[in-house]
């Protein structure tokens, strides 16, 4: 839910419209500006929450409830450690490297997104976070402390999406089915790459599918096919409507019934 603020003379401030413009102009810059401004923005999001944990070292782990729960009292120690500075400059560099690698590795691997980027993402990071936090073995700790990071975070990755709800895509649903019906099925991943929805289908040319990296010879049969239903230069054969959707499957079917 967006909220918004009205300032005295500027009027309605959306920050949720804001976020968007600001996320969507971040995508639109080359990797290496993009991946910068995200290792950034989260690195001093991580600087604020160590400084945060950092600053606890004003609460006194000791008296009756450390002696309630000592494992509480020895969490307190461990985050009072080096003072809000260190924590802010540890977390910083954990969650800046974290951030940039993510993004880094999703553009290069074009947009997918997996266990593998995840893990790949999380022994760069593990690697910093151990370099700045220091080390009387620096090259082994920060061998195994991005193993570690790895590994675990490719477990808790699994897990997440175990438990994650299947929602099914239908933005191209038209789509994909018409590669299906070329027999071009294996480009069906390059339209979502692409962000080639159902609605931009007879929007579709030789630019758009030659940077979604459809290959000439499937172009062609695409813009052919297309051209069926976009003809205004035909006096005799008008128009045809828009190709067609899949037909229902059987699980889909039922839907539809039980709702009526």
């Amino acid at each position: 839910m967006s909220q918004a603020i009205t300032i005295t003379g500027i009027g309605p401030l959306d920050f949720g419209k804001l976020q968007k413009d600001w996320e969507k102009w971040i995508a639109a810059q080359p990797l290496a500006v993009e991946v910068a401004f995200v290792t950034l923005q989260s690195a001093l999001t991580g600087a604020g929450f160590g400084y945060l944990l950092g600053s606890m070292s004003n609460i006194d782990p000791t008296g009756a409830a450390a002696d309630a729960n000592p494992a509480m009292a020895a969490q307190f120690k461990m985050l009072q450690a080096g003072g809000p500075w260190v924590q802010a400059r540890n977390l910083a560099a954990l969650m800046g490297t974290n951030a940039g690698l993510t993004c880094a590795i999703k553009k290069l691997r074009g947009g997918k997104e997996d266990v593998y980027g995840s893990m790949g993402a999380s022994f760069g990071s593990g690697v910093v976070y151990s370099l700045v936090s220091g080390s009387p073995n620096p090259f082994q700790a920060a061998v195994t402390t991005g193993i570690a990071f790895a590994l675990f975070n490719g477990l808790f990755y699994q897990i997440g999406q175990a438990f994650k709800p299947e929602h099914p895509d239908t933005d191209y649903d038209r789509g994909c089915y018409m590669l299906k019906t070329l027999g071009l099925q294996k480009y069906q991943e390059n339209l979502k790459k692409g962000l080639l929805t159902d609605p931009t289908i007879m929007l579709w040319n030789e630019s758009a599918l030659c940077e979604a990296k459809i290959p000439p010879g499937p172009r062609l049969l695409i813009l052919h096919h297309l051209d069926q239903f976009r003809n205004p230069s035909s006096v005799l054969k008008p128009a045809l409507p828009l190709p067609p959707l899949p037909p229902l499957s059987e699980q889909q079917l039922a839907v539809a019934g039980s709702r009526k």
